[in-house]
């Protein structure tokens, strides 16, 4: 009998399979890794942009009329101060990084609301490029280190007073 093959030349045909098999899965590994870092990018960026634009309706909120902080999202949605209501921002955002509307809060030392952070976990990727009114982003070691905290104003009226200002019961 005539063997047409001998039977060490299977076992190279074996391997280049595994071979090729574990070069598709460490590509395939190498391409999911990538698109992670992108999609926390993307995260990033928008969390970065919606912290702003609160930040900025929060500012723009208290230098308009009385110079009363907001006491909440709804008074920066419907400034209703004046005879014509006002939105400082079009939408309540949610937090990119959470899902939620529910932002954490910064208020300062006399309770009025001054910012927000994110409530997400994790390690920013970015770390520089960050406009100057924004501090302490490039030393941030989490995400909820990224304050987007308005400057204070030390003679703005207290929330109490506010509260009677608008007629809103207490929170």
């Amino acid at each position: 009998m005539h063997r047409s093959k001998p039977a060490a030349q299977g076992g190279f045909t074996y391997l280049w399979v595994l071979l090729m098999l574990t070069m598709l899965s460490l590509s395939l590994l190498k391409e999911t890794r990538s698109r992670e870092v992108q999609f926390r990018q993307q995260q990033e960026e928008e969390l970065f942009f919606r912290g702003v634009q609160i930040r900025n309706a929060i500012h723009s909120y208290q230098k308009k009329g009385s110079g009363c902080f907001p006491l909440g999202f709804e008074d920066l949605l419907q400034d209703s101060r004046d005879k014509k209501p006002v939105a400082h921002l079009r939408q309540w955002f949610a937090d990119p990084l959470t899902g939620s509307r529910d932002w954490g809060m910064i208020y300062d030392k006399q309770g009025r609301w001054v910012g927000v952070y994110s409530k997400g976990h994790g390690t920013p990727l970015r770390h520089t490029l960050f406009p100057p009114e924004i501090k302490n982003f490039k030393q941030a070691e989490r995400y909820e280190q990224w304050l987007f905290k308005t400057p204070e104003v030390l003679s703005a009226p207290l929330p109490s007073a506010c509260r009677s200002l608008l007629n809103k019961p207490e929170r």
